[in-house]
């Protein structure tokens, strides 16, 4: 029996990629892909907390999708596959931004709480 908590997961991600595509003008293939990506970027990404590699992840899809659509947008492309291949390098290059951030971001928590 599965617990009671995997429907109201997958609802609650469901409803959020919804609501990502029709705030930001996403295509669903792009979302797709870009996390695709990011899942591929997060198996070479150092190893980190469960809160974290979720954050990473949603922020690579992200990231990965906007990429993507833009390059697929300056490139003038109207093939399918061309937006997916660059949606999941987007999504996979969107490792260094993102762990970058996530560091610095750490780093001027610490300092702000007083740690060296």
């Amino acid at each position: 029996m599965p617990e009671p908590t995997t429907p109201v997961v997958a609802a609650i991600v469901t409803a959020a990629s919804g609501i990502t595509m029709a705030l930001f003008g996403f295509d669903y293939y792009a979302m797709l892909y870009g996390f695709v990506g990011a899942l591929l970027a997060l198996t070479q990404a150092d190893p980190m907390g469960r809160w974290r590699s979720m954050f990473f992840v949603g922020l690579s899809t992200m990231i990965g999708a906007a990429g993507g659509n833009a390059a697929y947008d300056f490139l003038g492309q109207h093939a399918r596959s061309v937006l997916i291949l660059l949606c999941i390098f987007s999504g996979a290059g969107a490792q260094l931004l993102v762990a970058t951030a996530l560091k610095a971001a750490v780093n001027r928590l610490n300092k702000l709480g007083g740690q060296p």
